[in-house]
This record gives C-alpha cells, sequence and structure tokens, in this order.
C-alpha cells in the first residue's frame, strides 16, 4: 500500500512541481532520474545482449543532510578513495546543490553495500542498468546511442530506434515530510514513471554462444576484418563481427583513429581476390561453356593483349594439365582468366548480378555497402582478366561473399539474409515474426552439385587444406586479393579471405572469413575458418 502511494506521490509531484504538497499532507518528493527506458536488444534465444552489466552510483538529496555530517563525510572518502581535495568539492556541492545529485558513479557493489550501512542521511548508493557490457561482444551489430538524447545511432540501435525506445522512465526518490526527514515506511524508493509508449525488445537471428567463439577466435587472429556464419537454407545470420571492436560505453576513444574502429567490416566491400573464381564457375557451367572433364592447361601465366597476368605462384612454374575442378582447388589464375576471356563480359557479368554483387542485400543494415560490379560494355579483355581473379574493379562485402556460398549449399536457390527474428513488448510477448522469405534460384541444381565437389577438391587437396574439419568435413573457396600497397619490404599486401560451409553432409554453416591486410587466404585465413568451424560444430 505505501509503494502505491509513494507511486501516486511522486507522479504528481513531477507532473504538478516539486513543491506541491498533497491536500494538506505535509508530505514531497525529491527525485532523481537514473534511467530512461529503452528495450532489450535479445539472442535467438532471448539471451541479452543489452542491459548485461551494472554500475553502482552514490546520490545525494541535499535537504536530508544533517548539519553536522563531517565524521560521515570522512568515512565516505575512505570508502570511495577520495583525496583530500575531491572531499572538499564534496562539501561544497552539498551546499550548493539545492537538488538531488549523483555524486560518484562507477563504484564497486561492496563499496555501495557499505556506504547503504552506514545510513547517512541523503547518501544512498543504488544500482544503475549499464546499457553496454565491458566488453566488445557484437558492438558492430548492437551499435549504440547517442546519451544525451537516448536515440540510436548506429546498428540494431539506429536501425529500430523509435521501436526501443519508450516514453517511461526510472527514477530514485525520497519520500520526505516537510522538515526534509524520511517518511517511515517509505523512504528512498525507485519510481518508474510511465508517461506513453513503452519500450520494446528486438529478438536477434544471432546466437550468442557462436558470436562468442567467432569473436574469441578473432581476438586471436584478426587485427582488422570480419566474419560471417550464416545458415544458409534460410539466410539467418548466427554471428556476424568486425575487428576492431569498440566499447559503447567509451565512443570518444575510438573517433579519429586510422584503423576505424567503428566501421563494420562485415558489410563493407573489397576486393574478393580468388573468391569470386566462384562465380566464375558458375556462369561457365550454367552456359555450359566447360565440362567438368574439360582438360585446360596452366603454363604459370596468360598475356591478355600484351599484359602478362601471373599465377599467385608464378615463381613454382606451371601447374600443367587441370580439370576445372583443379583449376578451382589450385585457384589457377590463368585458367580462370582463359575461361572468363571465353564466356564474355556480359554473361560473366550478369551471373555476378544474379549472385548479388553490385546491390545491397535486403538485411537493410545501416552502413551496408552494396560493392561494386562494372558494366560489361565498359570492359576491356584485361579488364575482364582482372575480374576473373576478383581484382580490378570488383569489390564485394564479405556478407554478399557469404550469400554466394549459402546459394550454392542451397542447390542454386538465393535466399536473402536477415538478421531480426521477432519483436517483442516489453512483456515479452511477441508483437511480429520475421521469417526466411522465399529463395529464388540462379543455377540449375546440376551446377551447383558440380560447385560443392569442385569447392571440396579446394580443402581436400588444393588451396584450403587447413580450412578441412576432420570428422564432419568441410568445403569453400581461397582469396588473396592485392590491394596496389606494398610494405616495408617492397612486397605486395593483399587481403586474406576463405569463404566455405560445413559438414559437407547437410550443411549447416556457411562461414566467411575476411582479414584486412591478412596476406594469405591458404596461410591465414583458411585457419581462422577451421578453428571457428570446430568450435561451433562441437560445441
Amino acid at each position: 500500500m505505501s509503494s502505491l502511494l509513494g507511486a501516486k506521490l511522486f507522479y504528481l509531484q513531477v507532473i504538478h512541481g516539486r513543491q506541491l504538497a498533497l491536500e494538506g499532507l505535509n508530505i514531497r518528493v525529491q527525485e532523481l532520474p537514473i534511467e530512461v527506458a529503452r528495450g532489450e536488444i535479445l539472442d535467438r534465444n532471448y539471451q541479452p545482449l543489452t542491459n548485461t552489466a551494472k554500475q553502482y552510483s552514490v546520490v545525494v538529496f541535499p535537504g536530508q543532510l544533517p548539519k553536522t555530517t563531517t565524521q560521515q563525510l570522512v568515512k565516505l572518502k575512505n570508502i570511495l578513495d577520495l583525496s583530500s581535495e575531491q572531499l572538499e568539492d564534496v562539501v561544497d556541492s552539498l551546499h550548493t546543490n539545492e537538488y538531488p545529485f549523483r555524486l560518484v558513479k562507477g563504484i564497486s557493489s561492496e563499496a555501495a553495500q557499505k556506504i547503504n550501512a552506514m545510513q547517512i542521511p541523503g547518501i544512498v548508493a543504488i544500482a544503475e542498468k549499464v546499457r553496454y557490457g565491458q566488453g566488445l561482444l557484437a558492438s558492430h551489430i548492437i551499435g549504440y546511442i547517442n546519451s544525451a538524447d537516448n536515440k540510436g545511432v548506429s546498428g540494431i540501435e539506429g536501425m529500430y530506434d523509435e521501436f526501443l525506445r519508450g516514453n517511461q522512465a526510472e527514477y530514485v526518490a525520497a519520500i520526505v515530510d516537510a522538515g526534509q526527514q524520511i517518511i517511515p515506511g517509505l523512504g528512498y524508493k525507485r519510481l518508474k514513471l510511465d508517461i506513453g509508449n513503452r519500450e520494446n525488445n528486438v529478438v536477434l537471428t544471432i546466437d550468442k554462444n557462436i558470436q562468442q567463439k567467432v569473436e574469441e577466435s578473432m581476438d586471436l587472429s584478426i587485427v582488422k576484418g570480419a566474419v560471417i556464419v550464416m545458415r544458409p537454407t534460410t539466410g539467418e545470420i548466427l554471428a556476424m563481427a568486425s575487428r576492431p571492436g569498440f566499447d559503447a560505453n567509451n565512443l570518444s576513444n575510438y573517433f579519429g583513429q586510422s584503423s576505424a574502429p567503428l566501421l563494420n567490416r562485415a558489410i563493407s566491400a573489397y576486393q574478393p581476390g580468388s573468391v569470386f573464381k566462384l562465380v566464375v564457375a558458375a556462369a561457365a557451367l550454367e552456359n555450359k561453356m566447360v565440362k567438368m572433364d574439360d582438360v585446360f592447361y596452366d603454363p604459370g601465366y596468360i598475356d591478355v593483349n600484351n599484359v602478362r597476368f601471373q599465377g599467385w605462384d608464378y615463381e613454382k612454374g606451371a601447374k600443367g594439365y587441370l580439370t576445372i575442378t583443379d583449376a578451382l582447388a589450385h585457384s589457377s589464375n590463368p585458367i580462370f582468366i582463359e575461361v572468363a576471356l571465353k564466356l564474355g563480359a556480359e554473361k560473366l557479368i550478369s551471373m555476378a548480378a544474379k549472385f548479388g554483387y553490385g546491390s545491397k542485400t535486403s538485411l537493410g543494415f545501416l552502413g551496408e555497402s552494396g560493392g561494386n560490379l562494372p558494366e560489361a560494355d565498359l570492359l576491356y579483355p584485361g579488364d575482364l582478366a582482372n575480374l576473373a581473379i576478383g581484382q580490378g574493379f570488383c569489390e564485394a562485402t564479405p556478407l554478399q561473399i557469404a550469400q554466394t556460398v549459402a546459394t550454392i549449399v542451397n542447390d542454386g536457390i538465393k535466399v536473402e539474409p536477415y538478421i531480426v527474428r521477432s519483436f517483442t513488448n516489453s512483456d515479452g510477448a511477441v508483437i511480429k515474426n520475421f521469417q526466411s522469405q522465399p529463395g529464388k534460384r540462379i543455377i540449375g541444381r546440376q551446377t551447383a552439385e558440380k560447385l560443392k565437389k569442385m569447392m571440396t577438391a579446394v580443402t581436400q587437396y588444393g588451396t584450403g587444406q587447413a580450412a578441412y574439419v576432420k570428422e564432419f568435413g568441410s568445403a569453400g573457396k581461397t582469396g588473396s586479393a592485392e590491394t596496389g600497397r606494398t610494405n616495408t619490404i617492397g612486397k605486395g599486401i593483399n587481403h586474406a579471405w576463405f569463404a566455405g560451409y560445413t559438414p559437407l553432409d547437410h550443411p549447416q554453416y556457411v562461414i566467411v572469413v575476411f582479414v584486412e591486410e591478412g596476406m594469405s587466404g591458404s596461410n591465414v585465413a583458411a585457419p581462422i575458418f577451421h578453428e571457428i568451424a570446430e568450435k561451433i560444430l562441437k560445441s
């Protein structure tokens, strides 16, 4: 009954003024806003990704402080480990502040317990939710808010800001009499003021457990880059992470950094390198320009209009005669350039566009790039040769690459990726469910089956052997994309890729690993794929 009375008193005080007395009762409410309601962002299993931590603050109600509080303040000083100068500032603030204020925030729970045990009139330690935990988990997915107005700026926070943001505010309040003394039975209260819409929650397709495993591996091996884990049959994003990460509680630390930690590299565009050979192979097989038993010759290079394009391992000499499967397994630049020239720019660009290159996905994520796909009639033979090996004008996001692999795994049917599973209200009741949309066939089932066999060869005896997962099996494609820059010893700097899936039977996970300036897809990205796949499959 007393809590209901306190809530009513509090409501009237906030609406009608701080000094309003209630119908002759000498009861007043002093309040300090401590939290503005904002809905939770949850993983697919309703595990929270926001509000996972809390902090403790010391709140002061100046009107209730006794005239002589020196002894109590000294004890407070010792608990909070304040300097003498800080203590003087505290004393000054107690005399100059009329309304309640935070004295200190971010103290330990032990310190909070000690302060409350002292029972100093006018001083209380409270627990407050921290929107973002101390780790970096899913920071680029969640995004962040502008603390000044509680509005979302990036990620899910920005995309669904109005949905997440409610009008319900929480306060810490003191119910006092005319002499500023605490009313027995009421005292300090945490009260909520509901003046409009309640907050709602966003449930993601992300699996927190998988996201954690992905980010653990990234922290050990990737300074700059991205990883995506997708369910190939549905398009559900199970994990999406970018490095470097950021702590949304301390955003100012990241502004202006050359490593661009706020950039979501999972949806940013880069040259895909030899991963794009999957598209070349799909176009050639689908247009019946190449058969699986066709034999090509790789001399280690190919000349196109008097420009020599070398194999990635040119110094080792000719690879000799190879089938198209062997050419993909060993990532033969000369053979894939030969195939692309035979195929022609129009057919290759058409196939790439069907896979989704050059366009944003339907994910609708803030900051997503559509990449770049050149127009066919603007490509000279040398440009087409570059495109065949994922260089030149071609740029793609890790998300687009994941969609490519998922389409192949899904027997040629392209499904759109999605990351929001449902909306729920503040009580947890489902408001709206989101489901995978019907896919669209872009290549034939037989073509997809051939591509899967070719990708299996990559991990069994080709450039991606480091990505092979024993017991479960895996398949994929390596990529090392030239950036046009060199390091201090004059060696070219490459981006490293591995895009693949696991298990081989009934594939459950498409995993794309991108390491910015990682140099080698075979030596850098493929082992990371292996580590992540094993962690997920064996968990």
